[in-house]
């Protein structure tokens, strides 16, 4: 499961935060929503930093990773593409009299004006 917290605060509270996450971790003490964050003693980390910034952004990550992740069965990843494609029916509640359609329409000149829908579409993972 993936478990995240989210706080907002300078520099100096951004240090201390860290500085006393980084101790309740090493003493098997930090929690992230609840649940006990456990980096074993006798495994293999794979530990990085990460930069993505410009001078109006910036985006700095530490990740570490042990073990190896699941990997999600066949029958799992269709019944979560069943259920997507459900669900997004569901939410855009399109009748088959409400499809999307070409239309046209004739303008002030009397010439024919054909507008074509069409728009992007990506599917969210869950």
């Amino acid at each position: 499961m993936d478990y995240r917290e989210k706080y907002t605060g300078n520099k100096e509270k951004f240090y201390f935060f860290l500085k006393d996450e980084v101790i309740r971790l090493f003493k098997d003490k930090l929690k992230i929503d609840g649940a006990l964050v456990n980096i074993p003693d006798d495994e293999e980390l794979n530990y990085q930093f990460k930069l993505d910034s410009d001078e109006n952004y910036g985006d700095f990550t530490i990740k570490v990773t042990w073990g190896q992740k699941p990997k999600q069965t066949k029958a799992l990843e269709e019944d979560i593409n069943i259920s997507s494609a459900d669900e997004f029916e569901e939410k855009t509640n399109i009748n088959s009299d409400d499809a999307l359609k070409e239309d046209t329409n004739i303008n002030s000149d009397g010439m024919k004006i054909t507008t074509d829908v069409s728009f992007d579409y990506e599917p969210f993972e869950l």
